[in-house]
């Protein structure tokens, strides 16, 4: 017979397991509290809590009122608390809160619920280390409370997605000191790849269209609450397909496809649009079955330019599947040659030539005679211009009287001047 206190201490041990395992599990589920007034209350035990509240669309933040009656608003709050403010919900974190009932104060919506975590964290799909260029990933990642996914409706606008690329400088590598560049982001809002708005999971939309190489790769998610991210390398492959377009106008187009042995020829799908020069298009559906394939083009039948574009789907010899968008691929159709001339239409055509040779010639002619007869004439002009103006002057000089000349000492009379200055006799 076992002692009575050994019993009673394997007791005690076994209940304070169960207790220590019950209270584990209970750490770990998130809390969501029905709100009773818009009350609800903190145990003594939490360091560090989120509150997430549904509100109505467009109304205000919600006031918090802790236990001793002060309030915390969005824009008024401690250090120790987080807020992030949509139109529809608030998220509100907070460092070793006040043991005891709390209350939110706003137009919280009827049947609400609060959900209390002690823990965020970021769960995804990890990126493939190889993707091809112009490939379409679907990719999901969720942001979790105590382990388990964020559903609530608008939460998406709490969050700000980025997924961001940058050279990893490898040497040889065409992307080299390439980037950053921000390839996209995750949306919940049911278009696109997201099967389901507002569900909590995420898909992303990005844009692989980049330069051929080894890239860092970060994809981030924050808000004034929390941030998260994650950092892993991809390396950016070329397509494992190339079109090109073969032939002449009088032998008709062939679009050659080249595909890489990596893929099994026979899983790919390509669905194409050929653009004619009158903007209409016309669909291609094409599956090929050896590594060069050859489809005939019999819409390009007229002179101008033709836009082939679409996407494929297929397999790799590693069963990985992957979505394509390929390239846009122009092709200009020059119209066709005229058919050789007769003898006949060659002679005349010469005489015609030569015809008009002749009447430029003449023209020419015409305009040379023309231009010196003209500078002729205007000489002609101006001299006999200079010559009247002369003639002018001539007669000017010529009609005005001539000046006395200065008589010499031995043309002067001097007998008369004598005579006049003798004093005359009275009779």
């Amino acid at each position: 017979m076992m002692p009575f206190g050994s019993v009673s201490r394997k007791l005690c041990c076994a209940l304070a397991w169960g207790m220590a395992l019950f209270s584990s599990v209970l750490v770990a589920e998130p809390q969501t509290l029905a709100l009773l007034d818009n009350r609800f209350r903190i145990d003594h035990a939490v360091d560090e809590i989120t509150i997430l509240v549904r509100r109505d669309i467009g109304s205000a933040p919600v006031v918090v009122v802790q236990p001793d009656g002060s309030k915390w608003y969005a824009e008024r709050h401690p250090e120790s608390v987080r807020w992030s403010v949509t139109q529809s919900s608030d998220m509100i974190q907070i460092r070793q809160p006040t043991p005891g009932p709390w209350q939110l104060v706003g137009a919280v919506e009827p049947g609400s619920e609060v959900r209390l975590m002690t823990d965020i964290n970021l769960a995804h799909d990890a990126f493939p280390e190889t993707i091809y260029r112009g490939q379409r990933l679907k990719l999901t990642a969720e942001i979790q409370g105590d382990s388990d996914r964020i559903e609530m409706r608008d939460f998406y606008q709490q969050l700000e997605w980025n997924v961001i690329i940058h050279s990893a400088n490898r040497p040889g590598d065409e992307n080299f000191a390439a980037g950053p560049y921000r390839i996209g982001t995750y949306y919940d809002d049911g278009e696109g790849l997201d099967e389901r708005p507002h569900d909590g999971i995420f898909t992303a939309n990005l844009n692989f269209d980049y330069p051929v190489g080894l890239y860092e790769l970060q994809m981030s998610v924050e808000n004034p609450v929390f941030s998260r991210q994650t950092r892993q390398s991809v390396t950016i492959i070329p397509q494992p397909l190339r079109m090109r377009v073969e032939g002449e106008p009088n032998d008709g187009y062939q679009l050659v496809l080249d595909i890489e042995p990596e893929v099994i020829p026979r899983t790919l799908h390509l669905a194409l649009s050929v653009q004619t020069p009158e903007h209409s298009a016309v669909e291609l559906v094409i599956t090929p079955s050896q590594f060069t394939q050859r489809i005939a083009l019999p819409m390009l039948n007229q002179h101008g330019n033709y836009v082939i574009s679409g996407q494929v789907v297929g397999t790799r010899n590693t069963g990985n599947e992957f979505y394509l968008e390929l390239p846009s691929l122009s092709v200009y159709v020059s119209p066709p040659l005229p058919p050789p001339l007769q003898q006949q239409e060659l002679a005349t055509l010469a005489m015609e030539r030569a015809l008009v040779q002749e009447q430029r010639a003449r023209e020419k002619v015409l305009w040379v005679v023309g231009i010196v007869n003209i500078l002729l004439l205007v000489l002609g002009c101006l001299v006999l211009a200079l010559w009247r103006k002369r003639q002018r002057s001539y007669q000017r000089l010529m009609s005005q009287p001539a000046p006395e000349a200065d008589l010499t000492p031995e043309e002067v009379d001097m007998t008369e001047l004598v005579s006049d200055l003798s004093p005359k006799k009275s009779t």
